[in-house]
Parts: structure tokens; sequence; C-alpha cells
């Protein structure tokens, strides 16, 4: 049993002397590694590819062409004039296999002088549309860093748990071996040993299963770094609090640099963009064009021989769409709905967001009321704990009765723990609602 115990207290002993794995150092390796942020970068950096004048219709389009095309055929030609002095008709012509060849080649380019200003709605649409990636990419990183903030803090709560465990697990071994050297003496009864061992052992269970979350929350994090699954560190259990946390202040930063709120403006932006692009149609289109062509006939068969024609050309072009089966109106009609509906997105992101805050500040001021409680009632059950030891020594309380004061001295322990890690994470989420969690990287 005690070969048992003792292998059970050296788990977790081989993490000693290796270096540490802070936040800080976790942020970096989530912000280079985590494939959700790799995934997000690439959509923002499509979004940056794509905003450019060409894109938005500013540029001229120019088209180079040319051609070859060779025939060879049999040909028999007859004039429709040039009769004889005796009327009979103008000879036949043959020609077997004659060869025709044709040589065409040219640049030609047109650029739109008007098109109803939908190149610049188009331009204003494109920086709305990379604006809005990039937010997302934002967002994308905001939610990566929540989690890994998470998963680290709920580690390093975890590996606090397993070093209470395993002083539960010493202070049962220090009671059993106390019951055994009395029982030998015989000062109490065999009953106080097994009462003693059936502790140990079940405090023993509790070890290993806190072992086995700790062992759990590390893979966690381990995947939202993209690290080997089974990667082992130590990790800083150290946690500060920020002491200068108001809601006003909280509440004007969520209203100007909450992600989803941000999102939903651009989104309304964007529609806006879209009504101006389906009335653009409905205007009148100017484009100007101008190319250089060249072209060569050469034909074996007829009267000419070759006929070569080279020069420039350049012109207007006006279109105006006057009927088009209502597609036109029926975008704009459309345009204007999703206008609408991104008016009432918006309003639900705004309501969401204060009521999130709200939310977040009630759990953050309320995690700080109990964790003060919990601390103060920590050290009443660890001043109870060792009073019941003295007492236990003397013989005037029971085995029972310090058996439960280690239960509540160890309990309390368990709860600050917890609470001190939600108290982190109460406030960490506050400055995520409010967008300021990039910010504090």
């Amino acid at each position: 049993m005690n070969r048992l115990i003792i292998a059970l207290l050296l788990i977790g002993g081989s993490l000693e002397g290796q270096s540490a794995l802070s936040l800080a150092d976790a942020v970096k390796i989530a912000l280079k590694q985590n494939l959700d942020i790799q995934v997000a970068e690439k959509g923002a950096e499509i979004a940056d590819t794509r905003e450019n004048w060409g894109q938005a219709g500013f540029l001229p389009n120019v088209n180079a062409s040319a051609s070859y095309t060779f025939s060879q055929t049999d040909v028999q030609q007859q004039l429709a004039v040039g009769s004889d002095s005796t009327g009979a008709p103008p000879p036949i012509r043959e020609f077997n296999d004659a060869v025709s060849e044709n040589y065409n080649a040219g640049i030609s380019a047109n650029y739109v002088l008007f098109d109803g200003l939908g190149r610049i709605n188009n331009w204003k649409k494109l920086q709305l549309q990379k604006e809005q990636s990039e937010l997302q990419l934002r967002f994308t990183i905001e939610n990566t860093l929540l989690q890994v903030f998470s998963a680290y803090y709920n580690l390093a709560r975890q590996n606090e748990q397993v070093a209470i465990a395993k002083e539960s697990v010493r202070l049962s071994l220090r009671r059993y071996k106390r019951a055994q050297t009395a029982q030998e003496i015989g000062s109490q009864s065999k009953l106080e040993s097994l009462s003693a061992l059936v502790d140990l052992r079940r405090d023993s269970v509790a070890y290993l299963n806190s072992y086995n979350a700790f062992a759990k929350s590390r893979r966690e994090l381990n995947r939202l770094l993209n690290l080997p699954i089974d990667s082992v560190y130590p990790v800083d259990t150290n946690i500060t609090y920020r002491n200068d946390l108001e809601y006003g202040m909280l509440y004007s930063e969520a209203l100007n640099n909450n992600a989803a709120l941000v999102q939903a403006e651009i989104a309304r932006e964007i529609n806006r963009k879209d009504l101006n692009i389906a009335w653009s149609d409905r205007m009148p289109e100017i484009a100007a064009n101008a190319g250089y062509n060249f072209s060569r006939q050469e034909n074996e068969g007829g009267f000419l021989l070759f006929t070569e024609n080279t020069g420039w050309q350049y012109g207007l072009n006006a279109q105006w769409n006057i009927f088009s089966s209502y597609r036109s109106q029926t975008a704009v009609e459309t345009a204007r709905i999703a206008i609408f509906q991104s008016e009432i997105s918006l309003e639900q992101a705004r309501q969401q967001v204060q009521v999130d805050l709200s939310n977040a500040w009630l759990d953050y001021q309320n995690a700080g009321k109990i964790f003060s409680i919990e601390r103060r009632n920590l050290e009443v059950a660890k001043l109870n704990y060792q009073r019941s030891q003295e007492a236990y020594a003397l013989g005037t309380i029971t085995n029972v009765q310090l058996r439960e004061a280690q239960i509540n001295y160890i309990s309390a322990k368990a709860a600050v723990n917890d609470l001190s890690y939600r108290l982190k994470m109460a406030e960490i989420e506050l400055q995520r609602v409010a967008g300021a969690l990039i910010g504090e990287v």
C-alpha cells in the first residue's frame, strides 16, 4: 500500500527542471501556428488581392488578336460583263488547286467613360470587403486567444488541483500511519485504522482523477497551439489581476470596438454600396474604343493577287438599358430590403453587446466577491484543521471529526483555486466583449 501511495505522489515529478511555458509564449505560438488563424489570414489575403483599380473597373480592357486561314480549292470564274463583238459571253477561267491565304492581326482598347458611378461604388465595396476580411481575422484571433487563455488557465488550475489532491493524500497518509501506531500501542481500535485507510484510498482515487483531468487539459492546449498532442511542459500558475476596469469605459469601448458590432456596421455599408451599384445599371454607359488592325488576303484564283489593309480605328459607344425584364428593378428592390435587414442585424448586434457586457460585468463582480469570501474561508478552514490535528493528537476529537476538518480544508483550498482562475477568465471576457482583448496581448 505504501509503495502505491509513494508512486502516486511522484506522478508529474518529471516536469521539474523544464522551462515553463508562459502565457505570453503560448499566445505567440498560437498567433503563428493556430490553424483557424491561418485560414482567416488567407481570407484576408484574398480580399487584399481583390482590392485594386482593375477589379473595380477603372482600367481599360486591351485585347490583341491574330488569325491565319489557308484554303486550296478549284475555282471557275466568268465575268458578268465583257462580251466580245459577236456577243458571245466571256470565257470561263479555271484555276485548279488555287491557294488562298488570309492574315489578320490587331490590337484594341476599350475604356468606359461613364457607367452611372458603378465603378466608384465597386471600389468602395472592395475596400469595405477588405476591411470586413481584416475584421474577420481579428474576430478569429480574439476567439482563438480566448480559447488559448481558457485552456492555459484551465491547465494551470488543474495543475494546482493536482497539487491540492496530492496534499490531501499526504494528510490522509499521515492520519493512517498515526492510526496504525495508535492501534499497535492499543490506544485506538482497528476500526479507526480501517476508516483512515478507506479515506486514504478515496483521496488516492481523487488524485488520479485530478491528474487525468490535468493531462486532458494539456492536450487541449496543445491542439490550440498546433503542437504535438502529447507535448509536456510546466505552466506558470501565478495570476495577476487588473484593478482599473470600469463599466463606463468598457461600455464605450464595446460600442466602438466590439468585433461583432463593427462587422454588422460594415455589412450594412456593403449593402448600401450594392444598392448604388444596382442603380448604376439603370444609367447609360459611355465607352471609348480604339485599335490598330492589319489584314492581308492572298488569292491565286482571283483577279487581285493580294489585298492588304492597315490602319487605326477609334470611336465612341453609348448604350442605355431601357428595359431588362425587370431585372434592374428587382436588383434595386432586393438591395433595399438587404439594407433594411442589415439595419435590424446591426440593432440586434448592439443589443447583444449590451447584454454580453452587462452579464460579463456581473460575472466579474460576483467572482471577485465570492473569491474574497472563499479566501477568508480558507484561512478559517486551515486554522480549524490545524487545531483539529492538535485535538486529535490529544484524543479530544474522533477520527471522523479530524476527517471532516481535513475535507473542509481541502475543499476550501480547491474552491479558492477554482475561483482565482474563474475571476481571471471573467476579466478576460470583459476585455473581449469590449473589443480590447488583442490590445492586451
